[in-house]
């Protein structure tokens, strides 16, 4: 019995490549025009001391890494459209990952749909943990 696709095909080195020989591409003018903060942990702690922030992990479930900064909410990006009613649109949001790969698409997406976006983890969680930054906990 056979199932799924039967032709898939990959380009090998990916968008970068693909742009690289000028083959063509749809590009979205306004989201690549959306500028994101990117806050240092430092600047993170003291926010999150002061203000009532919603923090955003967009890190995939399947990832090992246990921590996850407290109070935070975890969607990973691929789920963020099912679960947009989730995100407080009435709360300054700062989103973070692992390292800072997903998270500023994530930020791009929902300022792109009006929500307040302060800005994205600069180093993601590994960097947070790196420093030593209270509000650090493990997941389940």
């Amino acid at each position: 019995m056979k199932r799924g696709y039967t032709k898939v095909y990959r380009f090998a080195g990916g968008i970068p490549e693909w742009r690289g020989f000028n083959y063509p591409m749809l590009v979205d003018e306004k989201f690549t025009k959306i500028r994101v903060n990117k806050l240092p942990p430092d600047k993170v702690a003291e926010l999150l001391k002061e203000e009532d922030i919603f923090i955003l992990d967009v890190r995939p479930h399947f990832l090992k890494e246990p921590e996850i900064i407290k109070n935070s909410v975890r969607i990973p990006l691929t789920d963020i459209i099912e679960r947009l009613s989730e995100i407080p649109r009435a709360r300054d949001i700062i989103i973070t990952d692992w390292t800072m790969k997903q998270s500023l698409s994530a930020a791009k997406y929902l300022a792109g749909k009006g929500y307040r976006i302060l800005g994205v983890l600069k180093g993601g969680v590994l960097r947070w943990k790196t420093e030593e930054r209270s509000f650090l906990i493990s997941h389940p």
